[in-house]
């Protein structure tokens, strides 16, 4: 028979007496609240959840059913995380036919449990169809009271799940929830969580304003899209964490070296930009040197003296050019700088920089 419980605990579990299980938990919900002290994307809190979810209950595979918020929507996206969550897989699913357990998870915000074939067939029968599985745990996660995807965990050739593991579950995606909603909050607020400048949203929102003003004082407005080189290679190599130091202080760097009125913000990924109202294009280029030479002076991750190189693109608002022109006008200089040898500054319409 299938097990459910609701979202608190699984009634008649001592926990006291899984010391291990409760370290791994531990340890679980501190890399997951670290992790929306500086997460990037909804996506990489997945990825971590699903990994955190295989070490500790130990599910060998975890799948999320993100769950449409239109009702006009046809399609589901469902993501399915293999190898401790290092890797993925996705694919769309008709609405339509959402799993019966699934469906049943997100109108209750109860956690389902099946521990035989008869409930496993009967909740998520497209999961039987793709090999044996021995047991399967469906759990909501639930934001500001409202399920927004269904974490499926699935041992196929181990034990079932137990009560004890399904409390473990539950409070790793209770934690998860908390820190999507914290992360998302702060991106509605307009600050990008790892460096603390201004997102991709409020920079949109900023440059629309400066052209606004702009286009009523007839002033001039640059515009500056600077993209770190061979950035990659310090998560390759070093890690996400040591990736956010370097990003971090390029932020500092950019901000100790700009005016007071100029705004940086993080475009995305390792690129950020930067809005210079009353600058056109010669002043706009001239301070786009100088900070280039200031993140070149920035310290290696590793204590070296290695600096970091990155490519800028400078481009000066025109009318009638909207926010994406001129951003797209920056992003084309960049790419001629890229393909020139990076470590330069190029000018939105000139040859070389």
């Amino acid at each position: 028979m299938p097990y459910i419980v609701g979202m608190d605990v699984v009634a008649g579990t001592d926990t006291s007496t899984q010391p291990l299980g409760l370290d791994r938990l531990l340890g679980g919900i501190r890399r997951l609240t670290a992790l929306a002290d500086g997460a990037a994307d909804a996506e990489r809190m997945y990825r971590a959840l699903a990994g955190e979810l295989m070490a500790v209950p130990g599910a060998e595979e975890v799948h999320v059913h993100h769950l449409a918020p239109d009702a006009e929507a046809h399609e589901e996206l469902v993501a399915v995380y293999l190898h401790g969550g290092a890797g993925r897989v996705s694919y769309l699913h008709p609405r339509a036919e959402r799993p019966p357990g699934v469906s049943w998870v997100a109108s209750t915000h109860n956690t389902f449990l099946a521990t035989d074939l008869e409930g496993l067939e009967a909740s998520i029968p497209r999961l039987t169809e793709t090999g044996d599985v021995a047991s399967a745990m469906l759990l909501p996660l639930a934001d500001r009271g409202e399920v927004e995807a269904v974490v499926v965990l699935v041992r196929r050739e181990v034990e079932p799940f137990t009560p004890a593991d399904v409390e473990l579950a539950v409070a790793l995606v209770e934690q998860a929830a908390t820190a999507l909603a914290l992360t998302r909050a702060r991106a509605e607020a307009g600050t990008d969580a790892v460096t603390g400048c201004m997102n991709h949203r409020a920079m949109r929102r900023r440059l629309e304003e400066e052209i606004g003003r702009a286009t009523r004082s007839g002033g001039d407005l640059s515009c500056l899209l600077i993209d770190l080189d061979d950035f990659k290679l310090v998560n390759d190599r070093h890690g996400h964490q040591a990736g956010d130091v370097v990003l971090r202080n390029v932020v500092h760097a950019l901000v100790g070296e700009f005016r007071a009125f100029d705004r940086v913000a993080r475009y995305g990924g390792d690129e950020f930009v930067v809005i210079l109202p009353n600058a056109a294009l010669d002043s706009a280029a001239a301070a786009a040197s100088r900070a280039l030479e200031r993140l070149g002076a920035i310290p290696g991750h590793d204590g070296s003296g290695a600096g970091v190189s990155a490519s800028i693109g400078v481009a000066q608002w025109r009318a009638p050019m909207n926010t994406d022109e001129l951003v797209q006008a920056c992003d084309a200089a960049l790419l001629r700088a890229k393909r020139q040898g990076k470590g330069r500054v190029t000018r939105a319409g000139a040859a070389e920089s």
